[in-house]
C-alpha cells in the first residue's frame, strides 16, 4: 500500500499552507481506482463469473478484495420475453482505501456501474468540450464533476447537472467548495450544448437518463492530461452527493455516479445490483 500512502501525501501537499482548520479535510482524504471487466450472471442473479481487465496491472489487495466480494453479489434477474435469463456485462467499480491508523488501510469496492457506453445513447454532431476554469488552473487544482443530463426524445440535453465534484487539492471548506462551484459550472454549460440521436420509437419516455465524468487534471509541466492511470492509486476529497431535483433514481443508480471514469457518455445500468454496498 505504499504507493497509495505516496499518492495521499501527495495530494497533502499540493494544496495551501496546512493549518488546524484543516485537519477535517486530511481526515476525509481518500484513496481510490476505477477497476474495468465483465460479470456474468445466472437467470437466479446470482454471480456466475467475471474477468478484470488487466490484472496484472492492479494492486494484489485490489485482486483479492473483488475475487472475495463479488461472488457474494445478487443482482435482480434479467427478463427476456418475461422469463428471466443469464445476462453478461461490462463493469466498472470504485475500490477505496480508507486509512484506519497504523499506516494501514482498508480496501472495499464503494461503488459500481454496470453496462457499456459504447452500446448506450449516442452523441451526434460536434460537443464542446468543458473548459478548465481559469481559477481552478492558476490554483493548479484537479478533480472529477459527475454530471447527469436529462435528454429529451429529439436529443436535445433538457438538464444537467453535477452531482458530485471530487478534488485533488487539500483546503478549508470553503475553498473546495468554490473550487467545486468551478467544476461544476464548467461541466454543465459545455454539456448543455451537446446533442444525442432521436429515443426510439419503441421507447414511450419522455426523457432519458445519462451520466458523464469530466476529469480536470494538469501534468507535472503544466500540461491538461486525461484520465487516471489505471492500477494506480489517487488520493482525492470526495464531495458530497447532491441529487438533481428532477433525478428519477428508477432510471440510474444512484450509488455508480463515481465508478465511471475517463470518457463516455453512460445511460441506465443493464444490470442492477441488490446488494449494498459501503457508500461511507
Amino acid at each position: 500500500m505504499k504507493r497509495l500512502l505516496a499518492g495521499i501525501v501527495g495530494l497533502m501537499l499540493a494544496g495551501t499552507v496546512l493549518a488546524g482548520g484543516l485537519r477535517a479535510v486530511r481526515e476525509r482524504v481518500e484513496g481510490s481506482m476505477v477497476v474495468t471487466g465483465t460479470i456474468d450472471i445466472t437467470p437466479e442473479g446470482t454471480v456466475l463469473g467475471f474477468a478484470l481487465d488487466h490484472p496484472e496491472k492492479l494492486p494484489p489487495v485490489v485482486v483479492d478484495v473483488i475475487g472475495k466480494t463479488l461472488p457474494t453479489w445478487t443482482f435482480q434477474p434479467v427478463l427476456q420475453d418475461g422469463k428471466p435469463v443469464a445476462a453478461k456485462a461490462r463493469m466498472n467499480l470504485r475500490i477505496l482505501a480508507k486509512p484506519i491508523g497504523g499506516g494501514n488501510f482498508q480496501v472495499a469496492v464503494r461503488s459500481a456501474y454496470f453496462g457499456d457506453h459504447r452500446a448506450g445513447m449516442k452523441t451526434v454532431g460536434p460537443q464542446e468540450k468543458p473548459h478548465y476554469p481559469r481559477e481552478a488552473m492558476q490554483d493548479r487544482a484537479s478533480g472529477t464533476a459527475y454530471v447527469v443530463l436529462r435528454v429529451d426524445r429529439s436529443g436535445r440535453v433538457a438538464d444537467a447537472f453535477a452531482r458530485q465534484v471530487d478534488l485533488r487539492v487539500l483546503a478549508d471548506d470553503r475553498e473546495l467548495g468554490r473550487l467545486r462551484g468551478l467544476f461544476a459550472q464548467a461541466s454543465v454549460k459545455a454539456l448543455r450544448q451537446w446533442a444525442f440521436e432521436p429515443a426510439a420509437t419503441s421507447d414511450r419516455e419522455p426523457y432519458r437518463i445519462a451520466l458523464v465524468p469530466v476529469s480536470y487534471a494538469i501534468g507535472e509541466r503544466g500540461h491538461l492530461v486525461g484520465h487516471d492511470a489505471y492500477g494506480q492509486w489517487q488520493g482525492y476529497v470526495p464531495g458530497p452527493v447532491e441529487p438533481a431535483p428532477w433525478f428519477d433514481k428508477d432510471k440510474m443508480l444512484s450509488g455508480a455516479t463515481d465508478a465511471l471514469s475517463g470518457d463516455g457518455v453512460f445511460g441506465p445500468p443493464s444490470l442492477s445490483l441488490l446488494t449494498p454496498l459501503d457508500q461511507g
